[in-house]
């Protein structure tokens, strides 16, 4: 009897003991987000209609080869729904916003991860060891944020991005290509030299030859009344709220250079949009001057893109100035060229292997990938070349530029039920209440001729 009592008091004792090392309740969402190790966290006032938002710092090693040696912190902004709900994964090719939001987001009624890329504005090493920002380091940054907030997610994942920021999610599937169960691709080309012949080519057959030739006319014009336009040029750096070092005359020369891409890339297939000849200097000048693009050219923005020129002369590959037509009236730059904006002093020695190993990898095993292209994108020159090995499939629409979006596509309703059937989640096809800006989340390839530039990058 005895024995059965001592029996039934250390039961009792032992059931007790559990109770008190028992949680009282079951974690919330957000417990297990303050949970996660290695995150410095603060939630932020939601926007673009996300119940809650945060802005998260998540430590990340510099060379992911020696995770014990330097590290930087990279900053996320998360969107969160449900945890039940999917997650839209945006890596970017630039920096993170908390007003970014894809059209993913709002058609699959999902959660958002936006995430900054390394060496860009919110992922700066304190030292820039240029020889870590790479493809490869960037994708495993990625993998590690997609790693650790799946603890959160257990739902569906699809990645998505815009021009670069388009780029950087399907980098990340060439190198972890089971993180996310699918991939949206706008606009991302895929480049095989610093200066892609393929761009050329485009840029010779696009449009017609009388709109062509009315553009070829205007860049003439430019840097023939370069005496008129310099002091107005001028007097704008000097009232501006940014700062100058770069001299006047190179700017007008490559605002020159770079209007046929950039009229391309953000303009229509319309020749009433090219300036007609005869414009006085003031003219010529305020048209430049409304682009926004002047902006780009300040210290603040050359700062700012100098990973982006990195990258492009290491790895990614970009496009020529074609100068041929205008050589003869060049007066600053000798041989143009937008390494001029890469960091200063930095070895620029391209690999060409990179993207090589990257269109291989999509041509033979990248599934579950859609690529939309605009027919007018200087951009879709570099775009996927698709063998028909995978089930990925690519829009290109016509009359389309570099903003084109899910809802402008002919074959939009191909991409909904695709995206359903990978996914295995419903698409609200009336969901969408995106502005074209939003779609892109943050700063894409510049300049940006023919709608308005972002603010201050980062702000």
């Amino acid at each position: 009897m005895l024995k059965k009592a001592l029996v039934g008091f250390a039961l009792a004792l032992s059931l007790l003991a559990c109770e008190r090392s028992a949680p009282d309740h079951e974690p919330t969402f957000i417990e297990k987000l303050y949970a996660l190790p290695g995150l410095r966290i603060t939630e932020i006032e939601p926007q673009n209609g996300f119940p809650r938002q945060f802005e998260i710092y998540i430590s990340q090693p510099l060379d992911h080869a020696h995770p014990l040696g330097a590290r930087f912190e990279q900053q996320i902004f998360l969107s969160h729904r449900r945890a039940s709900a999917p997650v839209v994964f945006m890596p970017s090719g630039y920096n993170a916003r908390a007003a970014a939001v894809s059209e993913l987001a709002e058609l699959l009624d999902a959660n958002q991860i936006h995430v900054a890329h390394r060496f860009m504005l919110g992922a700066r090493p304190d030292v820039m060891e240029w020889e870590y920002l790479t493809v490869e380091q960037a994708a495993a940054d990625f993998h590690s944020i997609v790693s650790l907030f799946k603890t959160l997610y257990p739902g569906r994942w699809v990645s998505c991005g815009t021009s670069k920021n388009g780029d950087s999610a399907l980098f990340h599937r060439r190198f972890y290509p089971d993180d996310v169960d699918a991939t949206l691709a706008k606009v991302a080309p895929i480049s095989f030299a610093v200066e892609d012949p393929r761009y050329d080519a485009f840029l010779e057959t696009v449009g017609d030859e009388a709109i062509r030739a009315k553009i070829r006319q205007f860049q003439i014009a430019l840097l023939e009344n370069r005496d008129g336009i310099l002091p107005l040029l001028r007097n704008y750096m000097d009232n501006s709220p940014w700062t100058y070092s770069m001299p006047e005359g190179a700017i007008l020369e490559f605002e020159a250079l770079e209007y046929p891409f950039a009229f391309w890339q953000y303009g229509a297939y319309d020749i009433s949009l090219v300036p007609d000849p005869g414009l006085s200097a003031q003219e010529m000048y305020d048209i430049l001057e409304a682009s926004g693009a002047l902006r780009i050219y300040c210290d603040e923005y050359i700062d700012f893109y100098e990973p982006f020129y990195y990258q492009m002369y290491t790895e990614l590959g970009y496009y020529r100035l074609i100068d041929d037509h205008v050589s003869h009236l060049l007066v600053d730059l000798e041989d143009p060229s937008y390494s001029y904006f890469a960091p200063k002093g930095v070895p620029l020695n391209f690999s060409p292997a990179t993207m090589q190993d990257v269109h291989s990898w999509l041509q033979t095993e990248g599934n579950n990938i859609i690529y939309i292209y605009g027919g007018i994108d200087p951009w879709t020159a570099g775009a996927v070349e698709l063998t028909g090995a995978t089930n990925a499939f690519k829009i290109v629409q016509p009359g389309a530029n570099h903003s084109v979006m899910i809802g402008d596509l002919d074959e939009r309703e191909l991409v909904y039920s695709t995206l359903e059937a990978w996914l295995g989640v419903p698409v609200r096809r009336a969901g969408a209440r995106l502005s074209r800006d939003a779609g892109h989340g943050e700063v894409v390839f510049p300049p940006r001729k023919f709608r308005p530039l972002p603010e201050t990058p980062g702000k």
